[in-house]
């Protein structure tokens, strides 16, 4: 941005600008723009700009104001019409904060409205006259204005406005105000709000009766005035028919109201007790939905009744298939047998815990015991268990596995590594095999080319034959 800076040149002259989001101050190129600076400069002068709204935002691009009637397609110069445009070497479109004169489209056609960059344009040059740029910190003021919220037409909803203008340093001495009056929109407001505070009253001299008229109002006046209050035929007629008394007095209608009043709140604390009192209702679909849902229920523990009758019936089919080679005596001692195991079954089913905290405490207690044989059997000599000659086969090993675990001793085996030779090949030994080995794949497309030369020899042989 340093480097931009050194590429423009030197400003000559500043404005003041007090605006409803905070002052800009813009330096003006006077010697390279003297006709746009001298416009800008001579209609602050005038006031031309107080209390005018910037009517345009494009986020990223300009925010154009100057324009006295706020629609974008107003606003007239100081020479009358419009004046031509100014363009410089050293003067482009390459950053934010650059003032430069809006147009209407078509070259040389200059009037009062301007805007302010909010980023670089290179499209706008040599189509807009650059006359000034903003200076200092004031910068942040117009980019506080790029954040404001805009309808379709790119026009703010809260449009932000210039109070008024102020020339710090004016770069041009010759210049005269012209005596021109323009009405502020305080002078605007107030008129407005100002309305008629006179009451009504007919100018007769406008009218073209107006003798007659006068003279009409006068009797009506005077009439009225000998009148005083209308009354009805009640007051004012000797009819006998017709009674001067009142049909119901003031107290007896405010007694009446009350007694409404009463009867209404009675009747309201009735309905409300009684609207207490009613139960809710169940729709027909609720009362459905339960007794569909009752129904499933029903329905499976049926099903698992049945399937529980048959699985016992196939149970007892398989038994008697299996207790037909044997004999009455040995059928009994099978069912006696088999209805221990039922209950010592049902007994174990009823004795485990149901619950966590149960089974926590039911391990707990497995695992006391166990610490506790483990300590015993420490402190206790064992031998080696002796068994008998006679005894061998399936009966050794049903001995050793009744006998107490503890009863054994711990023996220390020799754990030296013993190292084989690698060449030496044992019943031990297991050759390993990778398939995805590149040696092993060049043994297998060798065997292949061998097989494949043993298959053309033996055709090409029995084509001979």
């Amino acid at each position: 941005m340093s480097n931009i800076y050194n590429l423009e040149p030197v400003t000559k002259g500043k404005v003041l600008l007090t605006t409803s989001h905070g002052d800009i101050e813009i330096e003006l190129w006077a010697r390279e723009a003297p006709k746009a600076c001298r416009n800008f400069v001579q209609l602050c002068l005038e006031c031309y700009y107080d209390e005018t709204i910037f009517h345009r935002l494009v986020k990223g691009f300009c925010v154009q104001g100057g324009d006295p009637t706020g629609t974008g397609t107003g606003g007239e110069s100081i020479y009358g019409s419009d004046f031509a445009d100014e363009f410089h070497q050293r003067l482009k479109f390459n950053r934010r904060g650059l003032v430069a004169m809006a147009n209407k489209g078509t070259p040389n056609s200059n009037g009062s409205q301007f805007f302010f960059t909010l980023g670089e344009a290179p499209e706008l040059q040599k189509k807009h006259t650059i006359f000034g740029k903003v200076s200092g910190n004031t910068i942040f003021n117009v980019m506080r204005m790029a954040d404001l919220e805009t309808d379709n037409n790119e026009r703010p909803l809260e449009p932000p406005r210039i109070k008024n203008t102020e020339i710090l340093n004016n770069p041009f001495d010759d210049i005269t105000v012209r005596d021109i009056k323009h009405k502020s929109t305080e002078e605007k407001k107030e008129k407005k709000k100002k309305k008629s505070q006179m009451k009504a009253t007919k100018d007769f001299k406008l009218l073209s009766f107006g003798e007659e008229a006068e003279e009409d109002e006068g009797e009506v006046h005077q009439a009225s005035s000998k009148i005083g209050k209308i009354a009805s035929a009640h007051d004012r007629g000797n009819d006998p028919s017709l009674s001067k008394e009142v049909a119901v007095s003031d107290a007896q209608l405010v007694e009446d109201r009350e007694k409404i009043k009463t009867q209404a709140e009675r009747i309201r604390d009735k309905l409300k007790k009684e609207m207490d009192q009613v139960k809710p209702v169940v729709s027909k679909t609720e009362k459905q939905e339960k007794l569909d849902a009752l129904k499933k229920e029903s329905e499976k523990l049926l099903n698992d009744i049945k399937g529980i009758g048959k699985e016992e019936k196939e149970e007892k089919k398989k038994e008697a298939e299996k207790d037909s080679h044997l004999n009455d005596s040995e059928k009994k001692t099978v069912n006696e047998f088999r209805k221990e195991l039922k209950e010592a079954k049902t007994k174990h089913a009823e004795a485990k815990p149901k619950t966590k905290s149960e089974r926590e405490k039911h391990t707990m207690s497995l695992l006391e015991q166990f610490t506790k044989k483990l300590k015993d059997s420490a402190t206790t000599d064992i031998k080696e268990p002796e068994l008998p000659e006679e005894v061998a086969g399936e009966e050794e090993e049903e001995l050793l596995n009744n006998i107490n675990l503890f009863s054994h001793s711990l023996v220390d085996v020799d754990r030296k590594a013993k190292v084989k030779d690698a060449n030496i090949v044992d019943d031990d030994t297991y050759e390993i095999y990778d398939p995805r080995h590149p040696i092993n794949k060049r043994k297998r497309e060798k065997k292949k080319k061998k097989g494949d030369d043993s298959t053309e020899k033996w055709k090409r042989s029995k084509m001979l034959t």
